[in-house]
């Protein structure tokens, strides 16, 4: 996809295509008039010429504005489409974090009802409990 740098350097090229003809356009002016209707057919067809290149340059015009609307759109869309795929990706974490955490949680309760493991450390007394007395 073109980026601007190369829509600033198609449209020299653009214009360098329409300018010409409004250059091949103009009589030259060495030449003499060869009558008064021949000045009056070339007079027609130059103001002919730039009024076509009026139109071409309206519509290269038009065309390269259309053309830098569509390539922003795209540029939006496919943000838009890559910040779609984050905030699923972020909706598949929260649930996952949420299963782990259910999960964390059930294997504390399991663990806490087990009780202390044969040949692991006794279960800490409680510090509100007095110490056994000795008879």
């Amino acid at each position: 996809m073109p980026s601007k740098s190369s829509l600033s350097r198609l449209l020299p090229l653009a214009l360098a295509f329409t300018v010409p003809a409004a250059v091949d356009a103009q009589p030259p002016a060495t030449s003499p008039p060869a009558a008064t209707t021949s000045d009056a057919s070339d007079s027609t067809a130059v103001a002919d010429l730039k009024s076509q290149l009026a139109d071409a340059q309206d519509k290269l015009a038009t065309a390269l504005h259309s053309y830098s609307l569509l390539e922003d759109e795209n540029a939006r869309l496919k943000d838009e489409s890559q910040s779609e795929a984050l905030r699923t990706e972020v909706r598949q974490l929260r649930d996952q974090v949420v299963e782990l955490s259910a999960e964390n949680e059930r294997l504390r309760t399991r663990l806490a009802l087990l009780g202390p493991l044969p040949g692991g450390p006794s279960a800490p007394a409680r510090p509100a409990t007095p110490p056994p007395a000795s008879p």
